[in-house]
């Protein structure tokens, strides 16, 4: 190229932030920019000799190669665009010292070159200087496309320093323990990867077996189980998963790529030798966050998430320790205006974000993982309602946690004051005239008649309160909503829940007029002081009655209770419906053994669960609505006298907690002469998983 075009590329190069090589992929150079060159890796971009050599830019490759004319570029050429670039003024600043390295001298704008970084100590430098400094180009630029206003970035400043005081010091010293705990036992496993020597019987095994000796007995449990105490829960679904899992007889594999569920151990050890072995060990020695998320994404095994906590155990400031996608997903979209598609990314951005945003120390891995749980609590408090789903139902079976979700969740998001939410229990004598407003009984009067006086309801009141405080979000939520009669509660002021017609405060828009408003004009006019406070707002002189946007209305039901009827059409549309189902995550993640450790059959009792309840909603026919919640299995831990939760550790919970409401429920079903064998059944299915 001439000198014109020289400086064309260059400018092209710093404005378009890509970089070009004028070959197609039929030069050796070409070739290797399109074939060699994989997205997540570092291109830097210079000229000259060692000694006193030009910097354009640098940044990560994020595109594969395409040869086209650009526009903006004197030509046809390769490129591939680069994100979190260092501009070429900062490059030159950074002292890069080439003299030694395996960059050679040639001038040539095309030529590649492959800096060595763990046999090269000039090339080791080089790539210390630039990371250090991507990675500030990484917090400059996601920090200027944070999404959040000033207001939220406050609000949730506000959360998190009212989230870490409420942590007792007991539970920080505790939390501290486990994680040095955790990264001291998983040394002994990262020595084996690193040179090597990780065996299948360390990788994959049965707990109790006299070959699982390692923390946690083998790889796959200390991954999924004994670190999530601090790291999280990175359930891969199904042990399978794993590619590569000793069977249940202790004798075959079974390996899912393969398509093989009883393969030998000869077939096992050829598979993990060749294919896992190497997957591992490639996250395990990347040293670069970004090289880690590459790898991650890019791997040919199903248990990403498995992956994830592999490289967060090396990257413990770099990552939240959270691994399912619908959390990262909402954190992302809501903090970050960006563009990454992989989790892994995204969840390494939103960790830079909140770090930077909530000015956590990088070296404490106590505030690492309170962090990450903040941010889970956070993300799962939202889900509950939200601006554009003002309204919400929570129903499912008895024993999901609907009541204490909600409860938690809210104490949570209004950082512990109470004033904001409102928890009341409808039953079916609640009336018009306890929820809005009515005339009761207010006493006896001097000549011994009851005397009656016109009342507000308890919504009403939590209306007005919320009103008088608009920026803040007012929570009112009422368990087993369909107890009432809830369109003789609600009356006319149903129509006032709906997102589109609630009251924004500035206006009379959204007002009506209830069926007290004219006694309550008469009211004010006899003595306005002392009937003031019946108003939820004056308009021209007429008393009107609205529900401001700051208030969020949450019910909730057990749907085996028949009254759900109660909802009717004009209801049901006004309502976002969040189903809970039995969740066997928690059943694992919390059940524990005198409330401290694991059990050690904890798999084989979720499957016991899962086949009670799929007895109960399929063989007798009674639909999911009649499974038992997790928090009823929790109470095992209560039961079960050993780490190892037996046969009759079950018939006893089954007979304390399970069988009186199976009763009720199969009663409305079954003649009474089949009661008993349908509840034998059902014993029986649950006991015999646990053998």
């Amino acid at each position: 190229m001439n000198g014109a075009d020289q400086t064309d590329w260059k400018d092209s190069i710093q404005n378009l932030k890509r970089a070009f090589i004028g070959y197609d992929d039929t030069h050796q150079f070409g070739k290797k920019f399109k074939n060699e060159v994989r997205i997540g890796d570092v291109i830097l971009i210079a000229q000259g000799q060692n000694s006193n050599k030009k910097f354009f830019l640098c940044g990560f490759v994020d595109s594969h190669a395409k040869y086209e004319r650009v526009k903006g570029t004197p030509d046809v050429a390769q490129n591939r665009k680069l994100k979190f670039t260092i501009p070429k003024e900062r490059l030159n600043q950074l002292g890069l010292d080439f003299n030694n390295s395996t960059w050679g001298e040639s001038r040539q704008p095309a030529t590649l070159y492959h800096l060595k970084p763990n046999e090269v100590e000039a090339d080791h430098e080089i790539v210390r200087l630039l990371s250090a400094e991507l990675n500030q180009q990484i917090i400059k630029q996601l920090m200027e496309n944070i999404k959040l206003s000033e207001d939220r970035q406050f609000q949730i400043k506000v959360l998190w320093s009212k989230f870490k005081d409420g942590i007792k010091e007991k539970n920080k010293d505790i939390n501290n323990q486990q994680i040095e705990s955790v990264i001291n036992e998983w040394s002994l496993y990262k020595d084996k990867i690193i040179n090597d020597t990780l065996s299948l019987d360390e990788y994959t095994n049965i707990l109790g077996s006299h070959t699982a000796t390692m923390p946690g007995g083998y790889l796959c449990n200390f991954l999924e189980r004994t670190t999530r105490v601090v790291l999280g829960s990175s359930k891969p679904g199904n042990a399978e998963n794993f590619e590569v899992k000793l069977n249940n007889d202790n004798q075959n594999y079974f390996i899912k790529s393969l398509g093989k569920p009883n393969a030998n151990r000869e077939e096992a050890e050829a598979y993990f030798n060749d294919t896992v072995k190497e997957v591992v060990s490639s996250i395990v020695m990347a040293s670069d966050p970004l090289e880690k998320i590459r790898l991650v994404g890019g791997a040919n095994y199903s248990a990403k998430q498995i992956l994830m906590k592999l490289a967060v155990l090396d990257s413990l400031k770099d990552f939240l320790y959270m691994y399912s996608s619908q959390p990262i997903d909402e954190l992302y979209n809501e903090f970050i205006d960006g563009d990454a598609e992989n989790d892994f990314e995204k969840n390494h951005q939103v960790c830079i974000v909140a770090k930077e945003l909530l000015e956590v120390n990088d070296n404490d891995r106590g505030e690492l993982i309170l962090l990450s749980r903040f941010l889970w609590t956070y993300v799962n408090s939202k889900a509950i309602a939200d601006r554009d789903n003002p309204n919400v139902i929570m129903y499912g079976p008895p024993g999901t946690g609907k009541t204490y979700t909600v409860v938690n969740s809210l104490d949570f998001v209004c950082q512990g004051d109470s004033s904001r939410y409102e928890v009341l229990q409808f039953h079916p004598s609640f009336t018009y005239e306890d929820f809005i407003e009515g005339i009761k009984p207010k006493g006896v009067s001097k000549d011994g008649n009851i005397r009656f006086e016109l009342v507000n309801g308890v919504f009403k009141n939590f209306c007005i309160k919320a009103k008088k405080s608009p920026e803040k979000d007012f929570y009112f939520i009422v368990d087993e909503i369909n107890r009432a009669n809830l369109s003789t509660v609600f009356g006319e002021t149903l129509l006032l829940l709906e997102n589109d017609y609630r009251h924004n405060g500035d206006d009379s828009k959204n007002l009506i007029r209830t069926q007290y408003a004219t006694l309550i004009e008469d009211l004010i006019k006899e003595d306005e002081k002392a009937y003031q406070h019946l108003a939820y707002t004056i308009d021209n002189g007429e008393v009107k009655f609205g529900v401001p946007k700051n208030v969020f209305f949450i019910g909730m039901m057990n749907d085996v209770d028949k009254s759900i009827d109660a909802f009717d059409l004009a209801l049901r549309r006004r309502f976002k419906w969040i189903r809970k189902d039995c969740d066997y995550d928690v059943i694992e993640e919390n059940t524990r053994f005198k409330d401290k450790d694991d059990f050690i059959n904890m798999d084989q009792y979720i499957k016991a669960c899962e086949k009670l309840n799929n007895y109960i909603s399929e063989d007798l026919g009674l639909g999911k609505s009649y499974e038992f919640g997790h928090s009823f299995f929790m109470k095992i831990s209560h039961i079960a006298k050993r780490k190892e939760i037996t046969s009759n550790n079950a018939g006893v919970l089954f007979d304390l907690h399970l069988r009186p409401t199976l009763n009720e429920y199969l009663r409305a079903v079954f003649a009474e002469s089949e009661l008993d064998n349908r509840l034998n059944e059902a014993l029986s299915r649950f006991k015999d998983a646990m053998r």
